[in-house]
């Protein structure tokens, strides 16, 4: 999808249809669309306080004119002025594609009067609404021999803003490779395992990271083992898929500032010898959604030009149950030396997160490690799927992350890493267990395990398995896979850049 950028002469624009926000209690028309108010009747006053259009949020109403080249627009309503928010926003600019997939049209004009201006920082908005209209565009479409119902993408957009300031050009670009990068970690999610094991999710990597220059390193299977990550082995090795450890580096010459981000990449979960039950099994395709969403981040800083050295790390595994899988009560060694005791293989996320932790830290040293993860169901317990948990001891990683969720809207909620969880993660037979001696506080206990794998770096644990998918539907945020902390990380690492080194 396009976008182009009008400031002026707006009766030059051709597009099929044009949207035109209305707050329901501010009904103005813009004076510089004034050339269409003659090509219309009734008039567009009578129309825009028509008794049945309440100007609601997404709510429309479709007007013919008689222009040659802008032939229709339709109303939109925006709600109330007093309510304009960021998250009215999107959900409005996401509506606007919404409305052309409906109408079937390909090509679309949008006005953006004085009146819907920014509410908070003005970069910000335009990349988070432009982002609204290339995610609410994104469907899988590969999968359908007839595409003939589907309704098609919107290809072009002329945004009509009256006396554009230059700099929103930038604002869209990086709004346009939001968008992208979120559909980047929605597809990849999306796609059947069949399709997305730990081999092809790599050769995904490889071939976006030859396009941005990155520096990549793989330790395949037999790499794994000479180099002793037998956790992450561990989980691997009853699959015909051979797991590995995905490592992609981004670095911009004047960066002062490194961040790892660690993605969980089971590429598909049966649970192992502890198997899943059978119903929504199918789910599990997702439950590599971490690895997605840091790839998808990875290039978003890139595309940027961030001035960070960003790692994204990725263990890719599939957990299949079969005679070389591992069995609850088998010890392994961890990469950092601590052993564990599987009292569960279906808690296989932790494992593979523990060495990949480990393994970037000691190798790459960077200033903060941020780890995603649909790793407990007991997060949607906790939070439904409205929220992600965070648990950090780093009151600076926590404030910033916060901070980051206010401009993303993808919220993030914290729970304690607390001394007193450690005692229910203690084995008689090995450093650590995996799962909990008792029941309760599963996210908590989850992050207690990973805890142990970090020697000194800040670090920081999101729980996102409640969000990767199955969130409430939104006209920006269609069903399936969502793409959620793609958002929060890039608002992160901008954040980030605006401390000073040492705080």
């Amino acid at each position: 999808m396009k976008i182009t950028l009008h400031s002026s002469d707006f009766e030059k624009v051709s597009a099929a249809v044009l949207m035109l926000p209305v707050f329901s209690d501010q009904r103005n028309f813009p004076s510089s669309l004034q050339f269409l108010n003659l090509k219309m009747v009734p008039a567009i006053e009578q129309i825009l306080n028509y008794p049945g259009f309440e100007a609601k949020l997404n709510q429309r109403r479709v007007v013919f004119t008689t222009h040659p080249d802008l032939p229709s627009m339709v109303l939109v309503g925006a709600g109330k002025r007093g309510n304009w928010n960021l998250e009215t926003a999107r959900e409005l600019w996401g509506g606007f594609i919404t409305a052309a997939n409906e109408l079937k049209e390909k090509e679309i004009a949008i006005y953006l009067g004085s009146e819907f201006t920014a509410p908070g920082k003005v970069e910000v908005f335009f990349q988070e609404v432009v982002a609204a209209m290339f995610t609410a565009n994104y469907r899988l479409r590969e999968f359908y021999t007839d595409q003939s119902e589907l309704p098609p993408p919107v290809e072009l957009i002329h945004l009509l803003i009256p006396v554009a300031e230059s700099t929103i050009l930038s604002h869209l670009e990086l709004g346009q490779h939001l968008g992208n990068s979120i559909n980047l970690a929605r597809r990849l999610a999306e796609y059947p395992s069949n399709k997305m094991n730990p081999l092809s999710f790599t050769q995904q990597v490889e071939e976006i990271g030859k396009q941005l220059d990155w520096e990549l390193e793989i330790l395949q299977e037999q790499d794994l083992k000479k180099k002793n990550l037998g956790a992450l082995l561990a989980v691997g090795q009853g699959s015909n898929q051979p797991p590995n450890l995905t490592i992609a580096k981004y670095s911009h010459p004047a960066a002062s500032k490194k961040v790892a981000l660690v993605g969980k990449g089971v590429t598909f979960d049966t649970g192992g010898i502890s198997i899943k039950p059978s119903k929504k099994m199918e789910e599990m395709k997702y439950d590599m959604s971490g690895a997605a969403v840091v790839l998808a981040a990875l290039q978003m800083a890139s595309l940027a030009k961030l001035p960070i050295e960003v790692t994204a790390v990725m263990p890719l595994v599939e957990n299949m149950p079969s005679g070389k899988a591992s069995r609850p009560g088998d010890i392994v060694h961890s990469y950092s030396g601590n052993t564990i005791e599987i009292i569960d293989t279906d808690a296989e996320g932790r494992l593979i997160l523990a060495d990949a932790l480990s393994y970037v830290e000691q190798n790459y040293h960077p200033d903060y490690i941020v780890d995603l993860a649909t790793l407990t169901g007991a997060v949607v317990s906790a939070l439904g799927n409205h929220a992600a948990a965070i648990l950090t001891r780093d009151p600076f990683l926590q404030k910033t992350l916060e901070q980051a969720s206010q401009h993303s809207g993808e919220k993030i909620w914290p729970l304690p890493l607390w001394e007193e969880y450690q005692e229910l993660m203690k084995s008689s037979l090995a450093d650590i267990r995996n799962l909990s001696t008792k029941a309760g506080a599963g996210v908590i206990t989850a992050a207690i395990f990973l805890q142990k794998f970090i020697r000194k770096t800040p670090w920081a644990h999101l729980d996102i398995a409640g969000t990767a998918y199955e969130m409430p539907e939104k006209t920006y945020r269609p069903s399936g896979a969502t793409g959620f902390g793609v958002k929060l990380l890039w608002h992160w690492l901008n954040i980030l850049l605006e401390e000073p080194k040492k705080r």
